[in-house]
This record gives C-alpha cells, structure tokens and sequence, in this order.
C-alpha cells in the first residue's frame, strides 16, 4: 500500500468515526431524570455506549497495524515494528512535508500500540 493512500486511509477513519466525545453520546442517546428506573435505564445505556467506543476504538487500532482483528501480541508486535521501518520520519529527512506526515503516522502506530502493550501485558 502506497504512503498516500495509506495515510488517506488513516484520515478518513478519524473523519469518518462514529462518534465524536463520550458526552456526545452519553447526551443524545437517553434523556436523564432523577427517577429510579431511569436512573438504572441511563446507567445501563451508558455502560453499552462505552463499550461499542471501546470496540470501535479496538477495531481502529488494528486497522492502524493492519492486522486481522482479534490477532495475538506477537502479531500485533510484528506489525508495529514492520510499520515503523516503513514509515519512520526519519526516513524522509530530505522531503519535509513526507516527514510530517510520516510524524502523524508513527504518531497513530505508537498510540495503537501502547494501547496493545496496556492491554496484554
């Protein structure tokens, strides 16, 4: 996969997600009242909202690897690593504007990763 197109990829997840804040979410989802059964209604929606952001953020994380979903830490270890040789900044030491925008993709590999390393470790 070319630089561009891959990056383009990268951009148009973040432009494209689902949901922009917890609060969004939390907000126009359920109504809150002070009511017990709402209450336990609001709690219940909140906590399932919660989770599919988790999973969506997961799933984004893999696709950032470019690994299959659900894929081990010796996977995961490997795609970081062959990413990171790929598009490493300083790489394009010589082209400026390819340097930045490697900067934002190791930004985004680094950040998938460590999320990775959290999980399993």
């Amino acid at each position: 996969m070319g630089f561009f197109k891959r990056l383009k990829n990268i951009l148009r997840s973040n432009l494209y997600s689902k949901h922009e804040s917890l609060e969004d979410i939390i907000y126009n989802d359920v109504s809150y009242t002070a009511d017990d059964d709402n209450t336990k209604e609001y709690e219940t929606s909140m906590n399932n909202n919660t989770q599919e952001i988790h999973k969506d953020m997961e799933s984004e994380y893999y696709a950032i690897l470019e690994v299959e979903y659900g894929s081990n830490f010796e996977k995961i270890k490997n795609g970081y690593r062959r990413l990171l040789r790929k598009y490493h900044p300083d790489l394009y030491q010589n082209k400026p504007e390819k340097q930045h925008i490697a900067m934002k993709l190791t930004e985004k590999i680094n950040e998938a990763y460590s999320y990775f390393e959290n999980k399993f470790k």
